[in-house]
């Protein structure tokens, strides 16, 4: 029998509300507003289970908690090894709000089990994926103490998925200077996104105008912010007079034959 029309009927009700309804009364955690978009309710939501999973999904999450450890909300990173500091703070973190433990992938679920209790935002890279009895008392957690867990992989019972199809790094060209900024390409609950991460600053930012799109698998086709030089049948950027004359463009064409022939 399905529960369908007694939570209909239940939900007119003067004085009682479904659990959707009580918690779209939450305000989210606030989000940099960049990645706002890719949330249904413009932020990360509390009481639930979010995934970000992907190329980038590490930069990714945290950079969706960023701004709520600036409000002093208490974030923990649980099994994501040992990122850089450095770039953690990049990405806007406020680093006296952050914990990160190097947590071995079998303990992911004990420990997220006990910070539950005492942080905002667990941000994890499961080392396994819980049974259902176990996914069911974490989910139950969640929505208790009314905190947000972000998943790098997927897990059953998340509200919100979030999943990067798409990157392209700008900064590099022909094996040169540094890298400057990722183009993403996201999708979600709420559509298709694009965004820089990290952007020129370090911390998400808007595509500009004209920047060319992220297609997977593609050469460009269009113009766009990233120059793109031109390549002659040998290989070499016929744009660039001292690569044609640089000894790795030789090496780098041998391989490339060997490879196509290989293949």
């Amino acid at each position: 029998m399905s529960a369908a029309p007694v939570i209909e009927q239940l939900s007119r009700e003067t004085g009682i509300s479904t659990a959707a309804a009580l918690f779209d009364k939450i305000p989210p955690h606030p989000v940099d507003p960049v990645l706002s978009p890719l949330f249904r309710r413009g932020g990360l939501p509390r009481g639930e289970l979010v995934t970000v999973t992907g190329e980038l999904s590490l930069s990714c999450g945290l950079a969706t908690i960023a701004a709520a450890t600036r409000e002093q909300k208490w974030c923990a990173g649980i099994g994501l090894g040992e990122p850089s500091v450095s770039s953690i703070a990049d990405l806007g973190v406020d680093l006296d709000h952050f914990v990160n433990l190097a947590t071995p992938g079998e303990d992911w679920l004990r420990v997220a089990s006990i910070l539950i209790e005492s942080f905002d935002i667990i941000l994890v890279d499961p080392g396994f994926a819980p049974s259902a009895s176990e996914r069911a008392r974490l989910l139950a957690k969640i929505r208790e103490r009314r905190m947000s867990l972000i998943s790098l992989r997927p897990l059953s019972g998340s509200t919100e998925q979030i999943e990067i199809t798409d990157t392209r790094w700008a900064g590099a060209e022909h094996g040169r200077g540094r890298l400057q900024s990722c183009l993403v390409r996201a999708r979600s609950q709420t559509g298709t996104h694009r965004f820089l991460l990290p952007g020129p600053s370090g911390t998400p930012t808007s595509v500009p105008a004209g920047t060319l799109e992220v297609v997977a698998g593609t050469a460009p086709a269009e113009t766009s912010d990233v120059s793109d030089t031109a390549v002659g049948a040998s290989g070499v950027p016929t744009e660039d007079a001292d690569a044609a004359d640089d000894p790795r463009w030789s090496t780098i064409t041998q391989l490339r034959q060997v490879i196509s022939h290989v293949g």
